[in-house]
């Protein structure tokens, strides 16, 4: 089969899918295999999986072609909205925000280069759903936020959405349902053919669904670790695969029958006893919630949870388990607890607990219960070796997390980041362009190019700023200024001359600052190397006007017309003067034609 025909079919199929939000269902069934003679039928099988591995390896990349595209996202969320608008519910927007930038700016994950900065939306729908789309756009329901009342269940959700996104699961599925499709298809295999699939594939992905498949166990176990290690309560994760399966039959009693492990959804009961066992195992198996409500420490019973703060029984029987479990998880003693101090439980991730545990009577028998689990640990071989167990999983796991984010940091990846930047700065989407210069700055710190890329991202604030606050952020402008003359030294220093855009950003830098005089020595600089460039002409002018040099800012706003620039930039109170006997290029144009 052409590569390019293959390749035209898969772009279609995203960009009319993806962006669309919907895909037409195309017929799975694939035409029948020619006859053909046993050793016939080897050889082809043989070549069918040879071309399958380059085909299936061509979907995943145009797939992650396309979706490193901060274009692109825009048109994913675009048409998101477009589907049933924007929830205007600012509690909502404020929840999911919160939410997701405590998973972004304290959990523990590596994103790839070839990813971009997650953005979201609260989708106006009444369906409990949500959908991290393959260009880290996430779509989040209203139904689904009235619905988690808990912020730490919420979180549960968004960081199963996140790892989807982190982990490419899209591109990888697609591309791993191209081989089965071949499996299937053998030698009648084509760009038709794979459309179909892709497009059946694409249709059912961007949704939470109760599936078995590799990709949503790994949501579930990953998101439930970047949930942990983003300082949310464990009980989270377990509370919002409840719901989740509450949403399958409304009109039973299922929360029994999945706390009693009889619930009749596979998927959605093994994914629950997941949730709650990796919330156990993160306190080392020393809480449990039995019955539904009832709390448990080493098997013995500590309290009945009861409804309030807007959740059942059950939620906050998970919320308290899961903030006991996160506590001996961070906390090396019971002393370190702080019992009766004002830092006891301080974190938002322990109210549930907290609540709990201003009745005195409980408080005394939940700390004598939690000295007993500690001393377990020392004392007891199979909780000091379960413990042990544990805690060596957990550092593999974040070891391999530590290695990923060396590799991502690589300096060769400083480019892919700064082309993110370059595309939100030309979208004027100025705080994702700063997170992107500062990746391309980690990965490479001692690049002219990346110091010069984070002095414009920290400009490109500084505009905003200006347009909320009517001036300009000191604190931007020197870092501006200083990462731009940091630039400027290694550019010098290493004899390297692509050092015109620095001068002419420095001249912006310092002209943001009020240094009007160091302006015009940059720009002057910038001059002497690109006469024809009207830019740092203009720039001169306006500074030697709030210099006080009228005769110096006439001159250069003449010269900036002189090489093409625009008279409507040149102030009212001098354009008569700069007009006056200034040649222009649409004058000589315009006396020619």
């Amino acid at each position: 089969m052409n590569k390019m025909d293959l390749r035209k079919k898969v772009m279609y199929t995203i960009s009319t899918g993806l962006l669309a939000g919907t895909l037409s269902l195309a017929p799975m069934g694939a035409s029948s295999v020619a006859e053909a003679g046993g050793w016939d039928i080897v050889g082809s099988i043989l070549g069918t999986v040879s071309q399958a591995t380059a085909e299936s390896e061509a979907v995943r990349y145009e797939i992650l072609r396309w979706s490193n595209s901060p274009k692109n996202q825009q048109s994913t969320l675009d048409s998101s909205i477009s589907k049933n608008g924007i929830d205007t519910d600012v509690e909502h927007n404020e929840r999911v925000s919160r939410v997701l930038n405590q998973l972004i700016d304290r959990g523990n994950y590596a994103m790839e280069p070839n990813s971009l900065p997650f953005r979201w939306r609260v989708i106006n729908s009444d369906e409990w759903n949500a959908g991290c789309y393959p260009t880290d756009y996430i779509e989040v329901n209203s139904a689904l936020v009235k619905d988690l009342t808990s912020d730490d269940a919420l979180a549960g959700v968004l960081a199963h959405e996140m790892i989807h996104g982190l982990h490419q699961h899209m591109a990888n599925d697609a591309a791993q349902q191209v081989l089965y499709q071949y499996g299937a298809g053998l030698l009648t295999m084509n760009a038709d053919y794979i459309q179909a699939t892709l497009s059946n594939y694409l249709t059912n992905y961007v949704t939470i669904k109760n599936t078995s498949n590799i990709s949503e166990a790994d949501a579930d176990e990953s998101g439930f670790y970047l949930l942990a290690s983003a300082g949310f309560n464990p009980g989270g994760f377990p509370i919002e695969t409840c719901r989740m399966a509450q949403m399958d039959k409304s009109n039973r009693g299922i929360l029994t029958e999945i706390f009693t492990g009889v619930y009749d959804h596979p998927a959605s009961q093994k994914r629950f006893n997941q949730a709650e066992q990796r919330m156990e195992e993160y306190g080392y198996n020393h809480v449990k919630v039995k019955n539904g409500n009832e709390v448990y420490i080493d098997g013995q019973y500590l309290m009945t949870a009861t409804e309030g703060n807007g959740l059942e029984d059950w939620e906050n029987a998970y919320l308290i388990a899961g903030g006991i479990s996160k506590g001996i998880h961070d906390y090396h003693s019971a002393y370190a607890w702080n019992f009766g101090s004002k830092d006891f439980l301080n974190d938002r991730a322990y109210d549930t607990l907290r609540d709990a545990l201003s009745n005195a009577e409980l408080a005394a028998k939940f700390q004598t219960m939690l000295e007993n689990a500690y001393s377990l640990d020392v004392t007891d071989k199979e909780h000091r070796n379960t413990k042990v167990k544990l805690k060596q999983a957990e550092k593999e796991r974040n070891d391999k997390i530590a290695a990923h984010k060396a590799e991502v940091m690589a300096p060769e990846n400083a480019g892919a980041y700064r082309a993110h930047c370059d595309s939100y700065l030309d979208m004027e989407l100025n705080k994702l362009a700063f997170k992107e210069a500062e990746k391309a700055l980690t990965a490479d710190p001692n690049s002219y190019i990346q110091n010069g890329n984070m002095a414009r991202a920290y400009s490109a604030l500084n505009d905003d700023y200006k347009e909320k606050h009517d001036s300009f952020n000191d604190e931007y402008s020197r870092k501006a200024i200083e990462f731009n003359e940091k630039a400027l030294n290694i550019a010098n220093s290493n004899s390297i001359n692509d050092t015109y855009w620095l001068y002419t950003n420095m001249a912006l830098y310092q002209q943001q600052a009020g240094n009007y005089t160091l302006s015009n020595e940059a720009a002057l600089t910038a001059i002497a190397m690109q006469p024809d460039k009207e830019k740092n002409y203009r720039r001169i002018g306006y500074n030697s006007l709030k210099l006080g040099d009228r005769e110096g800012a006439i001159k250069y706003y003449k010269m900036c017309l002189a090489h093409g620039g625009n008279l409507s930039s040149v102030p009212e109170e001098i354009v008569a003067e700069v007009q006056a006997n200034s040649t222009t290029i649409d004058d000589i144009i315009s006396d020619n034609e």
